[in-house]
């Protein structure tokens, strides 16, 4: 614990990368901004009114090949992926209409 830190603020920063990459591009396509909460997964709310999470989730592995697990009105969202995957899977998002 008291060893250096640096390799612990790289993978921070990549995350953070990883955040910003999902949180702003489905923002941008007017979900309500989700939030990480320091954690490696994002609880977004979903979008347009729905309310069937788990349909939510189908549809949008279905239309836009977005894999994500549902939660009570939200989906979770991993930040595994590199920044541009994580755009293009915002973009397929788009691209389906799933906003």
């Amino acid at each position: 614990l008291n060893g250096p830190r640096d390799e612990v603020e790289a993978q921070r920063l990549k995350y953070q990368e990883r955040r910003d990459a999902l949180c702003d591009g489905l923002e941008d396509l007017g979900w309500e901004r989700p939030n990480a909460h320091g954690s490696m997964f994002v609880w977004a709310k979903l979008p347009g009114g729905r309310t069937d999470s788990m349909a939510f989730c189908e549809e949008l592995m279905e239309k836009a090949g977005v894999v994500v697990t549902s939660g009570e009105g939200h989906v979770r969202m991993a930040l595994v992926l590199p920044p541009d995957q994580i755009a293009l899977a915002v973009e397929a998002i788009r691209e389906a209409g799933l906003y």
